[in-house]
């Protein structure tokens, strides 16, 4: 739904006035933060590494947002990013774990310590539950203030797409769930089948064990076939690594 490229046609000013009113209540919104965040963007595609983008469609007309949706879409992606980090302490707080024990049936609470120095046996203080509290307070600023209006934002560009977007809304697959019988999928209360050519009216059978009926292709990945021109079905598939460098990319894997 968002397009990191097509960002770098942006202007930071009208960026920072869409922002002001998507979410008038986020401080960072000035267009010196955005014109940053372009300058960012354009240092990462010009390495030649995308990352999780790279063999994007990025030339493809379905992405509706504008350019200014898209950078600030994109500056609010890289945020989060950051305060995930900081999000991630919270598990290390209670034992490392994810998801941690407390609230688990079977789980082991921790123990607390209001006034105690986190000694073992008791890694809970007041210090440490301020902390957490903190955490969450900003998880619930961020998303309210930032996550859930972008989400309305970017929503809006695609109000006319009943079914979706993208290259391969017109013939898709659903392999069935929640079967009444467990491992028998003709029990499937949301049985599966495929759509073809866009005719949502009518829903075909599929077997997803006849390897004529279900391939993959690796094109768009980190992987490669033998014959890039030819899918394979999942239980034959070849799980061979593909990852490429950019041309400027400096050092080595």
């Amino acid at each position: 739904l968002v397009n990191p490229v097509k960002a770098l046609k942006a202007d930071p000013k009208a960026t920072s006035a869409l922002q002001n009113v998507v979410s008038p209540k986020h401080a960072r919104s000035s267009p010196g933060y955005f014109k940053d965040i372009q300058t960012r963007i354009r240092k990462f595609i010009e390495s030649g590494q995308l990352g999780p983008f790279k063999n994007g469609y990025w030339d493809n007309p379905a992405y509706k947002c504008s350019p200014e949706a898209d950078l600030m879409a994109v500056a609010h992606y890289l945020e989060a990013l950051d305060l995930q980090k900081e999000f991630v302490k919270l598990h290390t707080i209670f034992g490392g774990k994810n998801p941690h024990p407390n609230y688990l049936v079977g789980g082991v609470p921790c123990a607390i310590n209001m006034d105690g120095d986190m000694a073992a046996g008791a890694p809970l203080n007041m210090e440490r539950l301020n902390f957490v509290k903190s955490r969450i307070d900003e998880m619930v600023q961020f998303n309210t203030n930032v996550y859930v209006p972008d989400v309305i934002a970017i929503a809006s560009f695609y109000k006319d797409d009943l079914w979706g977007g993208g290259i391969g809304a017109k013939s898709v697959m659903d392999y069935g769930a929640y079967p009444t019988v467990n491992y028998d999928k003709s029990t499937d209360q949301l049985p599966g089948g495929v759509i073809l050519n866009d005719n949502w009216n009518e829903v075909f059978p599929v077997d997803p064990a006849d390897p004529e009926q279900v391939q993959e292709w690796v094109t768009h990945s980190w992987y490669k076939y033998p014959d890039e021109a030819k899918g394979l079905h999942p239980w034959d598939g070849i799980t061979e690594p593909n990852y490429e460098l950019g041309s400027k990319t400096k050092g080595t894997r």
